[in-house]
């Protein structure tokens, strides 16, 4: 199975490796999406590194969700904003000569691999809610970010489309994945979340 060596590369780093504790300061949460891509040491795949970026904002993102709701439990799943990048990458997707389907299939990795972030948070916000956030980061700060990670992960697909549509594409990325855990730049929670961001690449 394609994703196979993606998973055993979850599976040895999250066995071996000393596991960073989850972000949950709502600043730290913002600091660490609006961080610079070159802010860490770069995974040896720029692709993997763009993933994670991305997925480095669901901190923020549920922190204002959690803060918003008032004490109720925050609605992860956000269709109509789901369906405007889904429409919005097909579109560039398409104008760089990229498969439809292959491009919703990147972009809905993206999004289900961010929220699984943002699950993993709530249930630790819900069983210590002294843990949870208590003021909103400014997502007016992070949704740039989305959008330009999003334009250079669809660049990253059209420059690499016979790689990442090949027989060998899983293998290949699991370096790029490996190169995140041992650099120690993400918790258990994040290294899940990014095996599903890199396993929706392959085509």
């Amino acid at each position: 199975m394609r994703t196979s060596v993606l998973m055993m590369a979850a599976a040895i780093g999250l066995m071996s490796l000393e596991v960073v504790p989850m972000t949950i300061d709502p600043a730290v949460s913002a600091a660490r999406a609006q961080a610079p891509a070159d802010a860490a040491p770069a995974s040896p795949d720029p692709l993997i590194d763009l993933l994670l970026e991305r997925l480095n904002t669901a901190d923020a993102v549920i922190a204002a969700k959690w803060v918003g709701a008032r004490g109720q439990y925050p609605a992860i799943d956000d269709p109509i904003r789901e369906q405007q990048v889904y429409d919005s990458m097909s579109r560039a997707g398409a104008a760089l000569g990229l498969p439809e389907d292959w491009v919703r299939q990147v972009f809905a990795g993206q999004i289900e691999a961010n929220k699984m972030v943002q699950r993993g948070l709530l249930a630790r916000w819900r069983l210590d809610p002294g843990s949870a956030p208590r003021t909103s980061p400014d997502l007016g700060a992070v949704r740039p970010i989305i959008d330009r990670v999003n334009a250079q992960i669809l660049r990253q697909l059209a420059q690499r489309r016979a790689e990442l549509r090949g027989p060998n594409c899983a293998e290949q990325l699991s370096t790029g994945v490996f190169g995140v855990f041992a650099g120690g730049r993400s918790d258990a929670l994040h290294q899940a979340a990014l095996v599903r961001a890199a396993a929706s690449v392959c085509g």
